[in-house]
């Protein structure tokens, strides 16, 4: 995995179909989604600092932390 946070396609197609990748799917749908929404909107226009600042409450998790560390480690 990249020591980034730029994701190749696979990588990303192996993060969500991972079991630590449904689980962030998971934290980032609670409470409706909406800022998932929003942030998936926002990157297909450009807007890549406004999509991670939606996302930044969940991704600062410490259980997404976790994730994305025990994903990395596979």
């Amino acid at each position: 995995m990249q020591n980034n946070s730029q994701f190749s396609a696979q990588q990303l197609k192996e993060l969500i179909t991972s079991p630590e990748g449904q689980r962030l799917l998971a934290l980032l749908q609670q409470g409706g989604g909406e800022n998932a929404r929003r942030a998936a909107e926002e990157y297909q226009k450009g807007n890549v600092a406004e999509a991670q600042a939606l996302l930044q409450n969940v991704m600062q998790s410490q259980e997404a932390s976790d994730l994305l560390h025990k994903f990395g480690g596979k």
